[in-house]
């Protein structure tokens, strides 16, 4: 459609694309969006990266503190492509899920290839460290697994049957 344009334009022309998306949705989802940070914003929030809390196959995760003086969890994102609309749409239906067997998503950062996500912060870890250890029984003993099991088990539920978001 736009093959007579120059890169610069197209790549213009997308952006401000996804960024009326990107609108049109806040608007939509009102108080239940989460909020955009802007990168600058993300790099204080975590100390400039000061505080590495685990690396995954699609970003890096750090530690932050929130204006509030809430503490999150930011993962960046990398390798991230495209014009955006996918992580917008991702960001929104994540926004928009809440359980309390499910981590709670406060905002994200989506500026040009730069994208994080900012998560509640959850102060025992990740489960995987537990789970993944030599003795996982003898860490937590079995009436705790059970409950997390339990828990995970709703959470899932929750995101299958129940959760108004697809």
């Amino acid at each position: 459609l736009f093959d007579f344009l120059p890169k610069e334009m197209k790549r213009k022309k997308n952006s401000s694309s996804t960024e009326r998306h990107y609108k049109a949705m806040i608007v939509s989802y009102g108080p239940l969006a989460p909020k955009r940070y802007m990168y600058s914003e993300v790099m204080k929030i975590t100390s400039s990266r000061n505080e590495q809390l685990g690396k995954g196959g699609y970003g890096v995760v750090f530690k932050g503190k929130l204006y509030d003086g809430r503490l999150v969890a930011v993962k960046f994102l990398h390798d991230c492509k495209g014009n955006g609309d996918e992580f917008v749409n991702e960001v929104m239906s994540i926004g928009r899920t809440s359980h309390v067997n499910v981590v709670s998503l406060f905002g994200f950062c989506f500026e040009g290839s730069k994208r994080a996500l900012i998560y509640e912060y959850m102060p025992n870890g990740s489960l995987d460290k537990y789970i993944y250890s030599q003795h996982p029984k003898e860490i937590l003993g079995w009436e705790r697994l059970y409950a997390i099991e339990i828990g995970i088990a709703r959470g899932l539920e929750y995101l299958q049957h129940r959760c108004n978001t697809r």
